[in-house]
């Protein structure tokens, strides 16, 4: 075991081809991994400010970090913390073009806001800008598809997941209730229970939270854990695979 998580962590540091390719050599929880159909089209991203110094558009941008560049499987909660001091690449755009969400002028200024307080995630792809002028200078647009916000100022840790319900229904315990969709990748994994102590919700956000596991899934970033199953018969229960949420992001805007 002491090898397979030394090659694993070698591996997270040196590898620089894509995710889709080296997330086959990592073990996704303890269940058997299964590919699952792909979110719409783009990728994931937390994104920052740029608050460099110099002519627009070459800064006074965006940047763009897309998630689980190095999580490549679910980990526990001190592979999440060495992971974390790993840096990922970040990709620099000009615009960020939420015509496909809808928004309004409000709601652009309060998720940009979210932004700054680096607490957004956006989905989508980058794309040439529209070039206009007579100066011709080549930027970058993230032409968005899909927007989270977070629940709280949590810290995350540990990949990011889009977590549903099976749909399962079982008489004893561990029972796989939750499907764990790794966010920019193809894996998905059953896992038997969840918790979300360490995201610090309140009773109105967790209960929106399980409303989303059960219709449109939910966005969090978490770590695994050992938990305990139920046998009523009297029979020694197994042991299932927790994920622990540390934090809770929703969709934005929020469906009424």
């Amino acid at each position: 075991m002491n090898k397979f998580i030394s090659f694993t962590r070698a591996a997270i540091s040196s590898c620089a081809i894509s995710l889709a390719v080296c997330a086959s050599l990592f073990s996704f929880g303890t269940q058997a991994q299964t590919i699952i159909s792909p979110e719409p089209t783009g990728t994931t991203y937390l994104v920052k400010q740029d608050y460099r110094k110099c002519a627009f558009p070459l800064c006074g941008g965006w940047f763009l970090t897309p998630v689980n560049q190095y999580s490549l499987h679910l980990e526990t909660e001190d592979e999440a913390y060495q992971n974390a001091a790993l840096l990922p690449n970040s990709i620099y755009v000009s615009y960020i073009n939420y015509k496909r969400l809808g928004l309004t002028k409000e709601q652009i200024a309060e998720f940009e806001n979210a932004i700054r307080n680096e607490q957004a995630l956006l989905r989508g792809a980058v794309v040439n800008s529209p070039v206009s002028g007579k100066i011709i200078t080549r930027t970058k647009t993230l032409a968005a598809n899909g927007a989270w916000v977070g629940a709280n100022k949590n810290v995350a840790v540990g990949p990011y997941l889009k977590i549903s319900s099976t749909g399962i229904v079982c008489i004893t315990t561990p029972c796989p209730y939750f499907n764990a969709a790794l966010i920019n990748s193809g894996y998905s994994s059953q896992f038997h229970d969840l918790t979300f102590e360490k995201a610090a919700l309140d009773r109105e956000q967790e209960a929106q939270a399980w409303q989303a596991i059960s219709t449109t899934g939910l966005i969090i970033t978490g770590t695994t854990y050992v938990s305990s199953g139920f046998n009523e018969s009297g029979a020694e229960p197994g042991k299932g695979v927790g994920i622990a949420a540390t934090k809770v992001l929703f969709a934005f805007p929020v469906k009424k």
